[in-house]
């Protein structure tokens, strides 16, 4: 299905609802193709091609709302939908918070500075995607001879187009295209055995790094966590890897949800406007960045993308909202509403960067002299409401600014307020590997659990 062939569907569907005695609707149509390789030691363990196709409708006779979804697209089975989203809607108790986010922008359409979509799409034969698999697992294996084992390599490739079209003249258009290579490889030495993984991806076949560097990345880290130690219980510095420390930056998005502040429950209520986290600290949100991997023109509501600054110097500028949450809060939407085909609309973020410092991460290990260089989170022990945070970790110790030997079976604790509070500074070395995206962060102070 084509862009124009898309959108005349949609249009159809949502006047079908005016005329059915919708007072507004909004369609949204998903189009994509998956196919992912996986092989484990050197056979071809998995290989799976998804294709899929789907319309998510919402439709409001007042304040009530009905949602409904099919995948079937042909014009008669969508009449038939329409007239019984129609009808639910006249059962739903009305929600005065309900509705489009009633900023119609009339036609948006992908845009090519994005740099989110190879078209064409180049033609990847399936023995090539096999091959890319399997060199880098080989490439893993080929590190250091105390690899021992594999859970596996893949190769995946997604493209996706979706369209919205709504009652209020808004019209839409947005495609991505994905490719990764990923590798998860065991390390054994004596009774030491360890696990560890690399991956890449990128929006473009050609961009994307060879196996090799893939493998043999995955291989290091598995090594370098070989014969652990577990430290004595401690308060120190603590050291957040660029891995690592977008976890931490997602707590932070996460407790500024419009519906978090309406449900009381975030730590981060009221604080608009009030230091959030250390000087050092600048949190932005660009859903237009080149080959942003949450790049995207407009939201799931239709509300066309803008930068803007979360964070800034330690102050938080704004919370995140989309149309109902906004409403609910007495505020607008800020373009930050997520959409599922069978789903209501939430609060979700586009590409969140926290802006890089001046110095490398040796130096940020010298500056903490002594304390832990986490590489891996483990659990999920973290309290929006209270900023309460307490997780298992595997790390690095760290003796007069140099890595010593790598530790495990430990938690670090705090409290996120707290943590954000006390960071000294961030590094410089930011990748673009996902949709958060932040350089490593030294925090001052942090309990961390282990042996006594």
């Amino acid at each position: 299905m084509n862009e124009r062939e898309a959108l005349d569907l949609l249009s159809f569907v949502v006047d079908r609802a005016r005329s059915l005695g919708a007072t507004s609707a909004d369609a949204l149509l998903i189009d994509s193709d998956d196919n992912v390789v996986g092989v484990r030691k050197g056979e071809v363990e998995k290989i799976q091609r998804t294709r899929s196709r789907g319309m998510g409708l919402r439709i409001f006779r007042g304040h009530s709302q009905a949602i409904v979804s099919t995948s079937d697209l042909d014009r008669s089975s969508l009449e038939s939908l329409v007239r019984g989203a129609v009808a639910m809607a006249e059962e739903t108790q009305p929600d005065p918070f309900s509705g489009l986010p009633g900023t119609g922008a009339g036609r948006v359409l992908p845009s090519p500075s994005l740099e989110i979509f190879e078209d064409p799409a180049p033609d990847i034969s399936q023995e090539e995607r096999i091959r890319l698999a399997l060199e880098t697992e080989k490439a893993a294996f080929a590190e250091d001879p105390r690899i021992r084992n594999s859970e596996g390599a893949e190769f995946q490739s997604t493209h996706l187009r979706s369209y919205l079209v709504n009652t209020d003249g808004f019209s839409g258009g947005s495609a991505r295209s994905l490719y990764g290579l990923s590798c998860s490889v065991i390390a054994r030495d004596g009774d030491s055995m360890e696990r560890d993984y690399w991956y890449e991806q990128s929006h473009f076949y050609h961009r994307l790094p060879h196996p090799e560097e893939v493998g043999r990345h995955a291989g290091r880290r598995a090594i370098s966590r070989l014969h652990p130690r577990r430290p004595k219980t401690t308060t120190c510095p603590v050291l957040f890897d660029a891995e690592v420390a977008r976890s931490l930056v997602s707590h932070l998005i996460g407790a500024l949800s419009g519906y978090s502040l309406y449900r009381n429950a975030t730590y981060l209520k009221d604080r608009e406007n009030s230091r959030v986290a250390s000087t050092g600290v600048t949190i932005r949100e660009d859903p237009l960045l080149p080959g942003g991997f949450g790049s995207r023109p407009f939201d799931g509501e239709g509300v066309v993308s803008k930068p803007k600054v979360i964070v800034e110097h330690g102050l938080l500028k704004t919370y995140l909202f989309d149309a109902y949450s906004g409403r609910k809060n007495g505020r607008s939407t800020t373009g930050n509403a997520s959409r599922s085909l069978g789903d209501a609309p939430h609060v979700g973020v586009s590409n969140i960067l926290v802006e890089p410092g001046g110095r490398s991460k040796d130096e940020l290990l010298h500056e903490m002299k002594r304390g832990l260089y986490v590489t891996e989170l483990i659990g999920f022990g973290v309290n929006a409401v209270t900023g309460d945070y307490s997780r298992g970790a595997f790390g690095f110790w760290v003796e007069d600014g140099e890595i010593q030997f790598p530790v495990s079976e430990l938690t670090i604790a705090g409290n996120l307020d707290d943590m954000f509070q006390s960071i000294v500074e961030v590094g410089n070395d930011r990748r673009i590997r996902s949709s958060i995206a932040s350089p490593s962060i030294l925090l001052g102070s942090m309990r961390v659990g282990g042996n006594g």
